[in-house]
């Protein structure tokens, strides 16, 4: 089948959104593909367990939306390592926040984060994703699958890092745009004319936190 393209728009917004689906889909070995390695299955895992969720008729009665919503949101979460993506999405910058201002940064990039999947992922369970390849080295993976959806089709490749004997994903790349770059590049544009206090400030704004949440 051959590839649809899209424009720059288009393709920000599948980042975004494919960076979360991927736990909601059906994983497809393809024929001829050698066996899954620990990354591959740590995907697998976790779509496992958002299939049970998505699947349990107490929770999908219309009084359990929100705690059904907070269950998947905790549990794709728990996929993502949001300190390797916010040290990677911030750059150079990283090592001048103190030690409070870079966890205070880490609850935000993950509040944030929940924010932009959260309520659109749930379209794409059932749809299948075909695994290609996978590569490991040092510590670090990246699996290759091709997802299809009714509308169209596109390539991604799920970067990810070992630890503590956990595979977590820390960027994930959509026909060549990746999750990481497009958030290092909004981050990179609002340091132009704020310094990181007033990056922080923004993000506590975006994230809707209350004050007593801020780092000291």
């Amino acid at each position: 089948m051959p590839h649809t393209y899209f424009s720059m728009s288009q393709k920000l917004s599948l980042v975004i959104v494919s960076a979360f689906a991927i736990v909601v889909i059906v994983w497809l070995v393809q024929p001829g593909i050698a066996s899954a390695g620990a990354p591959l299955e740590a995907l697998q895992n976790t779509s496992q367990k958002v299939h049970r969720l998505l699947s349990d008729t107490e929770l999908k009665k219309p009084e359990h939306a929100l705690e059904r919503r907070n269950q998947l949101v905790s549990i794709i979460g728990e996929r993502f390592s949001c300190e390797e993506m916010s040290k990677r999405s911030l750059g150079e910058e990283w090592p001048k926040l103190t030690e409070g201002e870079q966890q205070e940064f880490i609850r935000l990039f993950r509040t944030l984060l929940a924010k932009s999947y959260a309520g659109k992922i749930e379209g794409y369970a059932g749809a299948p994703l075909r695994y290609l390849a996978e590569r490991l080295a040092d510590g670090y993976a990246v699996v290759r699958a091709e997802i299809a959806t009714s509308k169209n089709e596109f390539m991604l490749d799920f970067r990810m890092v070992e630890k503590a004997g956990d595979w977590l994903i820390y960027d994930v790349v959509v026909d060549g745009i990746s999750l990481m770059n497009s958030y290092r590049g909004q981050f990179a544009r609002v340091l132009t004319f704020a310094s990181t206090e007033g990056l922080l400030e923004r993000m506590r704004e975006k994230a809707d936190l209350p004050v007593h949440a801020r780092a000291d």
